[in-house]
């Protein structure tokens, strides 16, 4: 196969459409296109198809981990359970497409009535390109009809991907559960308040380790605390009074919240 053309993406500018024999084929970073040497004219087997196309798949899976790693900071299994429910949700689809394409293989009625939907749709879509807006621009912008049908999913997601974006990610240092948990910790609920013990058990669900907790709520050299419960639960407090929380009830909601008795009865008493 030659490669016949080489096109900025409309959907992504930061990738590049590669068509081989004039069509469409997949999409690469521009750093992959330069590192398997790709340019117009360039001959490629089926075995040089098959790594590049692989490349271009993970390529994409990492982009998206990426950004959603980027989106705020994350501890490592929440990037690990991001990427499973990617996986899971890719598998859920190629089989919803499969049963499609079978069902559309030895059906002739389904098929019969597939084509009619499908030529409903272009013939709508036709009609919306034609369409002059100018007199009324409300109208200005109407999305394309689609047919609702399934369509082909991206390539399945192994556990060996799952593993490369992680260890590419904690490379780069967007995955440092260290600094996540101080993000974490500085950040969560800081206007109404959270004990430390919720925190705690808190960060021990989202996979950090024992021993990061543990410093983290060490405190500084000068025995200073990213949080403080005598703070805390003061917060907790002055927001549920304005609710009319007396004694017993704030007792049973600062309790819950991980606070100790000892301090709850000193917080109320002061």
């Amino acid at each position: 196969m030659e490669i016949t053309n080489l096109k900025i993406g409309v959907k992504d500018s930061n990738r590049i459409n590669v068509f081989l024999d004039g069509k469409f084929a997949f999409s690469l970073t521009l750093a992959q296109v330069s590192d398997f040497g790709l340019k117009v004219g360039k001959k490629l087997s089926e075995d040089d198809v098959k790594e590049i196309e692989s490349a271009s798949s993970f390529g994409k899976l990492f982009q998206r981990s990426l950004e959603y790693a980027l989106s705020r900071p994350h501890s490592e299994k929440e990037i690990r359970d991001y990427l499973k429910r990617k996986k899971m949700k890719r598998e859920i689809e190629q089989k919803k497409y499969d049963s499609f394409i079978l069902r559309l293989e030895t059906d002739p009625e389904y098929r019969e009535k597939i084509k009619e939907i499908r030529s409903n749709v272009r013939e709508k879509n036709k009609k919306l390109a034609e369409k002059d807006f100018t007199e009324d621009n409300r109208f200005e912008y109407i999305g394309r009809a689609k047919t609702g049908l399934p369509t082909k999913p991206g390539a399945a997601i192994s556990d060996e991907d799952i593993e490369a974006v992680v260890s590419k990610l904690i490379d780069m240092r967007i995955i440092d559960d260290e600094n996540f948990a101080r993000y974490f910790v500085a950040n969560r609920n800081q206007i109404k308040g959270a004990s430390e013990k919720k925190l705690r058990l808190e960060l021990k669900n989202k996979g950090v380790a024992d021993s990061i907790i543990s410093e983290i709520f060490a405190g500084d050299e000068f025995g200073e605390k990213i949080r403080d419960d005598k703070v805390e639960i003061m917060k907790m407090i002055e927001k549920k009074r304005r609710r009319g929380y007396d004694d017993a009830k704030l007792t049973q909601y600062l309790a819950r919240q991980g606070f100790s008795y000892d301090l709850i009865r000193e917080s109320l008493d002061n």
